[in-house]
């Protein structure tokens, strides 16, 4: 599998792919971690436990996207998050402590968040190709089946054949596409 960004969206991705058996490469146009619209700011996080309240926050956040949502995916997106926001627990992230002692999970430090979660995807096998800009998908009419672009240190090309391709470059709009995944 071929993962498309350097965000936290690529980082997943990579991570649930490599976690599921696949082989995965990680190709961003900066050094992984560092390039993303997270890695210089904080983000903050939708951690909604299951439960009711998981249904009143979706629809909640429903109200304010004008029929433009699906709250299924939303339902979904909520699930995620706090499943991944758990793993970060469990990984060590160090999330700061609310007066009681708790966790405070609501927010991610995003210089902190992006080297974790560079360690991690390093960790689980990932090949991370580092200032490696796509500048071209490769495939037929029916099929993606890697990509091309250039390697910025020394400005030769390369192309990654594989089997599926993730483009997880929404954070920052200058790369190859939007958030979308084709398989």
């Amino acid at each position: 599998m071929l993962v498309i960004g350097g965000g936290p969206s690529a980082a997943w991705a990579a991570l649930s792919a490599a976690e599921a058996g696949a082989r995965v490469v990680l190709a961003d146009k900066g050094y992984h971690g560092t390039s993303g619209a997270t890695a210089p700011s904080n983000t903050g996080t939708w951690c909604v436990p299951p439960g009711e309240g998981r249904a009143a926050s979706v629809e909640q956040r429903f109200k304010r996207t004008a029929g433009l949502a699906d709250r299924r995916w939303m339902l979904r997106s909520a699930d995620r998050a706090y499943e991944n926001l758990q793993k970060l627990v469990e990984w060590g992230y160090p999330f700061p402590s609310e007066e009681d002692g708790s966790l405070y999970v609501a927010n991610l430090r995003g210089p902190d968040y992006m080297r974790f979660m560079r360690r991690h995807v390093h960790k689980a096998g990932v090949t991370i190709l580092d200032h490696h800009p796509i500048l071209e998908l490769l495939g037929d009419d029916n099929h993606i089946g890697g990509a091309a672009g250039l390697v910025r240190r020394t400005g030769a090309s390369f192309r990654v054949s594989a089997g599926a391709v993730v483009l997880a470059t929404g954070g920052c709009p200058s790369s190859s596409a939007s958030s979308a995944e084709r398989v």
